[in-house]
């Protein structure tokens, strides 16, 4: 650069640098063995911010790389330079994702920056990361850092946000022909086995056939049609869900005179002058943000009974600083969920975990008032 600065005047220089650019791309360079060490020097910088990513799915980073060796660096070779991304978690923590390698999209010569969107691949848990590029050769020397570190804090979300609305979902429905599939189970038997599993869940908790049981997100009677056949005339049902449908085919389906079946709001329970004994919340705050977990669980403490327990499951992430997905699937900090939950004024205690996806886990909470 100092060198065309020097023996082409201004006017002339844009020519010259197309005219170099030309001669430098027939010239192919590779790198058939490693540079030496003294020869790996090169800076790397984040361009812009990216919006969120979907998990799995290729992304774009916006980079710039300089080369500050005194030889070529290109992406051609046994030994190819390029740009490698680690990551981490948003605390900074190790997380377990492989680093990825992208080659550089073409020669870069002493001196030269290249601005690229370099395309990577978002990992397959959801969560907030902190992605981290660098140069590299591959099999070569560890190339000397110029200037800060290149970092970029990447939002890993779901494949299916934006596609996942449960009013919609209830409009296409057909409740007369298949009214399990609404509410999770993929047929009518395994809407069936699932019945008296979550019964238990509940009796194991305390729930006697005497009790009064909330069910929000009853959605077409999962838990209903257990509770039916469970609960004596003492008893006392009351289920609710944000579908008007599944609010009217449940009236229709279930007709006890101790069954009540109600419209509630995204966080508002339209219940009054009942105290319950168990308050079951089976798949609703997969499906809720934090803070509308909050206001609901504030809700059931409100019509908690002295002693009552409230019930259920939470998808949680050691790699979510808050919270990550969509309403299909929302993964939840569960210190932050837990936090907000306390000044709901209840206690939790984790009574069953298993697998979800990823790193992320399917855990299921007993809720009891504070004090």
């Amino acid at each position: 650069m100092n060198l065309l600065r020097t023996l082409v005047p201004a006017p002339l220089r844009p020519a010259a640098r197309r005219a170099r650019s030309f001669v430098r791309g027939l010239r192919p360079v590779i790198h058939p063995a490693p540079l030496p060490a003294a020869d790996c020097r090169a800076a790397v910088r984040v361009a812009r911010a990216v919006p969120p990513a979907e998990a799995g799915r290729p992304f774009e980073a916006a980079l710039s790389v300089t080369n500050h060796t005194p030889a070529v660096i290109a992406p051609g070779g046994r030994h190819p330079v390029g740009v490698t991304v680690s990551w981490r978690s948003y605390l900074g923590e190790l997380c377990g994702v492989p680093d990825a390698f992208v080659p550089l999209p073409r020669p870069a010569w002493p001196g030269e920056e290249i601005a690229h969107p370099f395309r990577f691949t978002a990992p397959e848990s959801l969560g907030d990361y902190v992605a981290e590029f660098a140069v590299v050769q591959r099999g070569g020397p560890a190339f000397e850092r110029v200037g800060g570190r290149a970092k970029l804090d990447v939002a890993v979300t779901h494949p299916l946000d934006g596609e996942f609305n449960y009013h919609d979902i209830y409009a296409r429905a057909d409740l007369g022909q298949d009214f399990w599939s609404v509410s999770g189970p993929g047929s009518r038997a395994e809407f069936d086995r699932l019945t008296p599993i979550k019964l238990k869940l509940l009796t194991d908790l305390g729930l006697t056939p005497d009790s009064r049981l909330l069910d929000v997100g009853c959605g077409t009677g999962l838990l209903a049609t257990a509770a039916e056949g469970f609960l004596s005339d003492r008893g006392l049902y009351y289920g609710t869900d944000l579908a008007p449908e599944a609010v009217e085919f449940c009236k229709g389906r279930y007709r006890r005179p101790n069954f009540h079946f109600v419209t509630s709001g995204m966080t508002t329970v339209p219940v009054a002058g009942v105290e319950f004994d168990v308050v079951a919340f089976y798949s609703v705050f997969t499906h809720t943000y934090p803070d509308e977990t909050a206001l609901l669980l504030a809700e059931a403490n409100r019509l908690l009974a002295p002693g009552g327990v409230i019930f259920a499951d939470l998808f949680t992430s050691p790699l979510v600083a808050r919270h990550a997905g969509s309403r299909y699937a929302v993964e939840t900090n569960r210190d932050h969920v837990l936090r907000l939950i306390a000044l709901a004024g209840l206690d939790a205690e984790l009574v069953m975990t298993s697998p979800w996806n990823g790193q992320a886990r399917r855990e299921f909470f007993k809720f009891t008032r504070r004090g």
